[in-house]
């Protein structure tokens, strides 16, 4: 007798005795679908066979190995059982080497590659900090006067690596010191001069003086005036002090602008 799969419509000779005496589950070779099957002589004329389950979608791929398994059994007729599957035929004696490759199950081969995209799009957020680092180091560079004014304490860094920052715009020139004998008394003096290198006029502040002793300690300090308010770009202008009677201990003379933490501390 012929057995029809209800899902994959793969025909199939069966011997009937094997369905008696009260029928038996068997299972499709091709789509392995099972469904109840009976002898011929169980089946009654009157009887209403029930509605085909719907055919389902079957690729080409698999369309083609029901075919040639259709064609297998037709040169070798087999009971199909609930043990019965592609795998036993394909290992009858009677089917030829090329017919049993062809039903062999394939094995597909999935290759997991990462797209282009999400491979740049991983790389991006590296190449995005470099630039935004080279960009950041730039400006400090470039801009280090405008970062000092927010952060001063980062004036120490840029002084450690050869790049001093000058917020006023004035620098120390040609500084001179010695001690001369007036009247008796010893007398340091202390000459120099002041230029701007800034841009634009400068306002001058007052020069604050200092003497040191052993390890930096200050011994003693004062402020001189300039002779002038303002200078402009590039100008210099010459200051000179003197101190009666330093220190016997001094050992250096500090030279600086006066600042507001200067004032500050006098106030207090």
């Amino acid at each position: 007798m012929r057995l029809v799969c209800p899902s994959c419509a793969a025909g199939f000779e069966v011997n009937p005795s094997a369905l008696e005496p009260n029928g038996r589950t068997v299972r499709c070779a091709a789509c392995k679908t099972t469904w109840f099957a009976q002898a011929p002589s169980l089946v009654f004329a009157e009887a209403v066979p029930e509605p085909a389950a719907p055919m389902p979608w079957v690729s080409a791929e698999d369309r083609a190995d029901h075919d040639v398994l259709a064609a297998v059994a037709k040169k070798n007729p087999a009971v199909i059982s609930e043990d019965a599957g592609l795998e036993q035929i394909a290992h009858s004696p009677s089917i030829s080497p090329v017919e049993a490759e062809a039903l062999r199950p394939k094995r597909k081969t999935v290759i997991s590659a990462m797209p282009a995209a999400r491979t740049r799009a991983r790389r991006m957020p590296l190449s995005s900090v470099a630039i935004l680092l080279a960009a950041v180091l730039m400006f400090g560079l470039v801009s280090r006067q405008s970062v000092v004014r927010i952060a001063p304490e980062l004036a120490s860094l840029y002084a450690a690596i050869g790049l001093p920052v000058n917020l006023r715009g004035l620098e120390f020139q040609n500084i001179r010191t010695k001690q001369e004998i007036q009247d008796g008394v010893t007398v340091l003096a202390i000459e120099g001069e002041v230029e701007n290198i800034a841009q634009g006029a400068v306002e001058l502040p007052r020069v604050r003086l200092a003497v040191l002793g052993d390890n930096g300690v200050e011994l003693y300090s004062w402020t001189a005036l300039l002779p002038r308010s303002i200078l402009y770009p590039h100008e210099r202008v010459p200051f000179k002090s003197r101190l009666a009677s330093p220190p016997a201990a001094s050992k250096e003379i500090m030279v600086r602008f006066l600042s507001r933490r200067d004032l500050m501390a006098s106030a207090r």
